[in-house]
């Protein structure tokens, strides 16, 4: 497999976070600071300054779950896909889908879930618990949210963005799949979007571009060089 990773926008997030933390930090001090003065004017400040600031600094510890603590979800998919040929190309944080695939035959979007504890998908519906696992997210860990619900959204919008770039793109057919790498039990019935565990992803993603007839060389060496832009490519 071969892989383009955006390392600009990864950078970027980076020092959202760096800085994010720093002034979440600073503003909850001065809070601090200002909450023993006894004065009702500083006192109503400093109310302001300590939901702002948790506010920063919870955005930031968010950002840094994603994209700065290890393991970062685009270096999970790229070892669960290792082995696969050259035809299966990884973009990471490119498009909308922040994990783009091109394989043979097409695009699947994949969503990673990193989370712990027990999730169940009963159709678009998701559940996470027990409830003590959801409050890591105070740890840095990423809430649950609706993998279903996101993963259509940004396949829309990923739809949109390579539309412009040929007909050979906005032709091919776009599948969607979750993948969960964390150490949650995994319970699914009926799911929107294929969901799998880590285990099973590399089968599941060459079962999903069997689906579809196979893509030219000439085809898909003109989608891929379209895909692929500015980023640069490397070998997995």
């Amino acid at each position: 497999m071969r892989v383009v990773r955006n390392d600009e926008y990864i950078q970027r997030r980076v020092k959202f976070t760096q800085r994010g933390s720093l002034v979440g930090m600073g503003l909850l001090i001065v809070a601090l600071v200002l909450s023993v003065r006894n004065q009702p004017t500083l006192t109503l400040i400093s109310w302001g300054l300590l939901l702002v600031g948790f506010i920063v600094a919870m955005a930031s510890v968010q950002m840094g779950g994603r994209y700065v603590r290890p393991p970062r979800a685009d270096m999970v998919i790229d070892k669960l896909l290792k082995g696969l040929d050259s035809r299966y190309i990884a973009y990471h944080y490119y498009y909308p889908a922040e994990h783009l695939l091109l394989t043979p035959s097409g695009l699947i979007a994949i969503q990673a879930q990193g989370q712990q504890g027990h999730i169940t998908v009963r159709g678009k519906r998701w559940r996470h618990g027990p409830f003590w696992q959801r409050l890591r997210v105070l740890f840095g860990d990423l809430p649950l949210g609706n993998p279903s619900a996101e993963l259509r959204r940004s396949m829309a919008a990923t739809s949109k963005a390579i539309a412009p770039l040929g007909e050979q793109l906005a032709a091919l057919p776009l599948d969607g799949l979750v993948v969960c790498y964390g150490k949650a039990e995994l319970t699914v019935e009926n799911p929107e979007f294929a969901t799998v565990p880590a285990s099973e992803l590399k089968a599941k993603v060459r079962e999903l571009a069997e689906a579809h007839p196979a893509l030219g060389g000439a085809r898909h060496k003109l989608v891929a060089a379209a895909l692929r832009g500015e980023s640069v490519e490397s070998e997995a």
